[in-house]
């Protein structure tokens, strides 16, 4: 059966806040993701990313406070000076961490990996959280390598996973450009795939395509409005809609009710940061159901 009444709802949300919602010695952007973070009382997972300075003073522990969350321990890029944060937050009523935190394959990744195993109400939970390479497809490849063990049944880890990331790269929904003049050609190398003759191809989505054959879910399959793009309204040389900001699951367990991109009218999201945030909410059942049928 897959009937609500035995299965758990689950509210996820990821959001890249950009340089911890902070310009220079200003917080405006910072104060008002926290309004728009405290209207959301029902998350039970919140994914951040750039936390950039939470480490100071009591900015990471603001949004516990006014989300009602509790914070596991931050994990940082192996680049530079350490101050760029990404944290998982959880809603300790309802999930209860079944064994310490750990960082997944600490220094493989640009950003770093969350990796929490979670009990909830007897169903054992993996939430993976990741920031994937900005630098090219090739690093974000590499990356994707050590996520991709989790798509089956990883020894000694739950069957029922969930991931979320800023991909920094398309998912399968975004066409391929027509217009590569649309992004400043110095940055081609960040998203195109590079050539065997040094030339440029399309979009280089290879990180993503081998997380999917890994067994990871689009929850996309399984909702029927094409949710939104996350970035390209930002920045005036890279005005490209894209869904950068991707959730992906697997599992027998875990059977998608909902997934979008969030851009309410009021606040303005796309004044608060360069991405918009991403809500997934799935249904946690008891009993095993079979997996959707891959596409032909």
């Amino acid at each position: 059966m897959t009937t609500a009444d035995t299965a758990i709802e689950l509210t996820q949300l990821e959001w890249n806040v950009k340089d911890g919602g902070i310009d220079g010695d200003r917080e405006e952007r910072r104060i008002q993701q926290l309004e728009f973070l405290e209207s959301h009382p029902e998350l039970d997972l919140l994914w951040i990313m750039e936390g950039v300075g939470w480490h100071e003073g009591r900015r990471l522990n603001d949004v516990a406070s006014v989300t009602g969350l509790t914070a596991l321990p931050p994990v940082t890029s192996r680049v530079g000076d350490g101050r760029n944060l990404s944290i998982m937050f959880y809603n300790a009523e309802r999930l209860t961490p079944s064994r310490p935190h750990t960082e997944l394959a600490r220094g493989a990744f640009h950003h770093g990996v969350s990796r929490d195993v979670f009990d909830v109400d007897g169903i054992p939970l993996l939430a993976l959280g990741t920031h994937l390479s900005y630098v090219s497809g090739a690093a974000r490849l590499a990356e994707a390598h050590h996520l991709a063990d989790y798509g089956g049944q990883f020894p000694g880890w739950p069957e029922d996973k969930i991931l979320l990331m800023d991909a920094n790269a398309p998912d399968d929904t975004d066409p391929e450009m027509d217009d590569w003049t649309r992004v400043p050609e110095y940055l081609w190398h960040r998203y195109r795939k590079i050539l065997p003759d040094g030339s440029f191809g399309g979009w280089d989505r290879d990180a993503r395509r081998l997380l999917l054959k890994s067994k990871w879910r689009d929850p996309q399959n399984d909702v029927p409005e094409q949710r939104e793009p996350t970035v390209g309204y930002w920045y005036d040389n890279e005005r490209v809609p894209l869904r950068l900001d991707q959730i992906l699951v697997t599992g027998r367990r875990i059977e998608v009710v909902d997934y979008r991109t969030l851009k309410p009218e009021s606040p303005d999201l796309t004044k608060l940061s360069d991405h918009l945030p991403v809500r997934l909410g799935i249904r946690l059942l008891r009993s095993p159901i079979d997996p959707p049928a891959e596409a032909a």
